[in-house]
């Protein structure tokens, strides 16, 4: 009898469910992530200081970096605009005060693509970009970089070259034309940073 029992007890052992699992909950969580901006920073570029040669063409150099941060979220893709002033000059020419003027169309800007300091780099050789190159400075928005859509997140350094021609003859606000004059030239460079390409 002893052994029928056992073997009950046993087979009964076996029948019971071995689980000891509760049946687990599930539920949704959300993490939000919102856009900080299309940021664009950029340093000073001053030009080389010219000596008056009037027998040769002569340039003036400058050089600055752009630094741009993506940090939509959209990837809709950015480009980096230029604008500038004439360059000035203000003389007393007897009684009258006259403002001199080399155009900005005088310089001619280039940009390339140094680095990604924190992104993906941008592959403008593949087309995934594009960059200034001999582009001509003038009043108008004159695009120095742009990027394709869903590229360019992230923080990127540029480099930009200038390259002002040094004209031999400036035009006055009196209406006359002499050859350049001594003294410093002022312009004013707007830089603008935009979404799209």
């Amino acid at each position: 009898m002893r052994k029928i029992v056992l073997s009950l007890l046993a087979a009964l052992t076996l029948a019971l469910p071995v689980s000891s699992a509760f049946a687990a909950e599930t539920g949704e969580s959300e993490v939000v992530v919102t856009g900080a901006g299309l940021q664009m920073t950029q340093t000073k570029p001053v030009f080389s200081t010219v000596t008056l040669d009037t027998k040769q063409n002569q340039t003036s150099a400058a050089a600055s970096n752009l630094y741009v941060m993506d940090a939509r979220g959209t990837a809709a893709g950015w480009g980096v605009l230029l604008r500038a002033t004439d360059f000035k000059l203000t003389k007393r020419v007897g009684e009258q005060t006259v403002d001199f003027v080399i155009p900005a169309s005088a310089v001619t800007i280039s940009a390339s693509y140094k680095n990604a300091i924190v992104g993906t780099p941008v592959d403008f050789a593949g087309a995934k970009g594009e960059l200034a190159n001999h582009q001509v400075l003038s009043a108008a928005d004159t695009r120095i970089v742009g990027v394709v859509p869903s590229e360019g997140a992230g923080t990127h350094q540029i480099g930009v070259d200038y390259t002002l021609n040094v004209p031999k003859l400036i035009q006055g606000s009196n209406g006359k034309s002499v050859g350049l004059l001594q003294g410093t030239y002022t312009s004013t460079f707007t830089y603008t940073a935009a979404a799209g390409i």
